[in-house]
């Protein structure tokens, strides 16, 4: 079966940046579980990660929520998840989820949770991709934090490491601090920075979240969807 082209970053004519996405077997789980997406498919082209919600909060009853994840990269920075877990399930290739600072090796059929209040951050080392459903328990603000990052990348406001500008760090980094918590720089330093520049911030515009990453046209608009 010849893989098909997923996630693909979409130029202003819409058409796909070569290299920019990843491959898949049209009738492999990756391909399966794409399909019971419920949401758009978002990427982050600085980090190289995709995300597709599956399963929201509103559909476990607040139990959970669940979301397929796919790397090609680095990933995100290191960070806790200060009230819930987050586990990762490996549909393919081997994701590797280093947690205070010991790398460990998930392949596809295993799975990996991390406590929570502990750093952690996932990542690729291979050659393809990794692809894991990433389910946070009970459910955080953990899908509002990353398509604000992820939209954020796609207009060209985070730097080659996937930072935010200063402001827009502050305002994240204080809304989001009994939530979802970078460890670099330390929060011994961007806490009280946070808490006396975030108002700035938000008076100059800059938010959590923007309207206009909750909108599945702006995905459509900037990465390839799936076709199946």
């Amino acid at each position: 079966m010849v893989a098909i082209s997923v996630g693909r970053t979409l130029d202003e004519q819409g058409e796909p940046i070569p290299g920019s996405g990843f491959e898949v077997d049209p009738e492999g789980i990756v391909a399966e579980t794409l399909g019971e997406r419920t949401g758009p498919l978002i990427s982050n082209p600085v980090s190289q990660e995709w995300v597709a919600d599956l399963e929201p909060p509103e559909n476990t009853g607040g139990e959970y929520h669940s979301a397929l994840y796919l790397s090609t990269g680095e990933g995100p920075t290191e960070h806790y998840h200060v009230g819930y877990e987050e586990s990762f399930d490996v549909l393919s290739g081997e994701l590797t989820v280093v947690v205070e600072g010991t790398p460990r090796r998930v392949s596809a059929g295993e799975s990996h949770t991390v406590p929570a209040g502990t750093v952690h951050k996932p990542r690729y080392d291979g050659d393809t991709f990794a692809a894991a459903i990433g389910t946070v328990r009970p459910p955080g603000k953990t899908l509002k934090l990353i398509k604000t990052l992820f939209g954020l990348a796609h207009e060209g406001k985070l730097d080659d490491s996937g930072q935010p500008g200063f402001l827009q760090g502050m305002v994240l980094t204080e809304e989001l601090a009994d939530d979802t918590v970078f460890v670099s720089p330390p929060p011994t330093v961007t806490r009280p920075l946070a808490t006396a520049l975030a108002p700035v911030g938000r008076r100059l515009g800059y938010q959590t979240t923007y309207s206009r990453y909750e909108d599945p046209e702006f995905w459509e608009q900037h990465v390839e969807q799936p076709s199946f």
